[in-house]
């Protein structure tokens, strides 16, 4: 489809997410690796991008993204001078997932999810987030690799999606859509010597976290 049909279907389901960091563990970059999370540190607050998958305000996003933070704020996409609250639903820390919720008085649009097991290398994609606290910031590349494996932290992910769409900080979280604008990733590192764009960039294929997203929206949804 037109670049600027696939950023409509899916550009009001990313969320912008800040807390204030209550420690300081964790929030740099990977301590023997190149490869780093992509989130952003500014003055203190710690910043990533979420996709919202359920109408009700649950929202998908790494778990590092809202680790080691308190006073969660979440901003949506048009609608200016205000943030919403949230509470944290579900973690799984081993595949680096998280679901928060905002209550927000009315109805959210959602992201839909594509099929990752259906992807192939050249595929073209948009990585849409939050980098830099620019908000929904799009960028458009091609799948580098389907099954890639990084170490992070002393963490390791297997099978990442590679991308050469720029993702950089503050991205972490955020949606790496196919050109139906279906989510088919959630972004999560960048290759970065010095924590910048580099045309490396990998995110957690949307499958890998499909039962964890149905385990909780099918027993927490209110």
């Amino acid at each position: 489809e037109d670049l600027g049909v696939v950023v409509a279907k899916i550009r009001t389901a990313v969320v912008y997410i800040v807390g204030r960091r209550i420690t300081t563990k964790a929030t740099t970059t990977a301590s023997s690796s190149l490869i780093a999370f992509a989130p952003a540190v500014v003055a203190g607050d710690k910043m990533g991008s979420g996709i919202i998958i359920d109408s009700r305000g649950f929202i998908l996003t790494n778990y590092h993204v809202i680790s080691e933070i308190t006073d969660i704020q979440v901003s949506l996409f048009n609608v200016h001078d205000k943030t919403y609250s949230c509470d944290i639903i579900a973690t799984d820390q081993l595949k680096d997932l998280a679901i928060i919720k905002i209550n927000t008085g009315f109805v959210l649009p959602t992201a839909k999810l594509g099929n990752s097991d259906m992807l192939s290398v050249g595929d073209e994609v948009m990585a849409i987030g939050c980098p830099f606290s620019l908000e929904q910031s799009v960028s458009h590349g091609i799948l580098s690799d389907l099954k890639r494996t990084v170490d992070i932290d002393g963490r390791r992910y297997v099978d990442l999606l590679q991308t050469d769409a720029a993702i950089n900080s503050g991205n972490s979280g955020g949606a790496l859509v196919n050109m139906n604008g279906e989510v088919i990733g959630i972004n999560v590192a960048i290759y970065a010597p010095n924590r910048f764009y580099c045309g490396v960039g990998f995110a957690i294929p949307i499958n890998h976290a499909k039962l964890f997203i149905m385990k909780v929206i099918y027993t927490k949804g209110e």
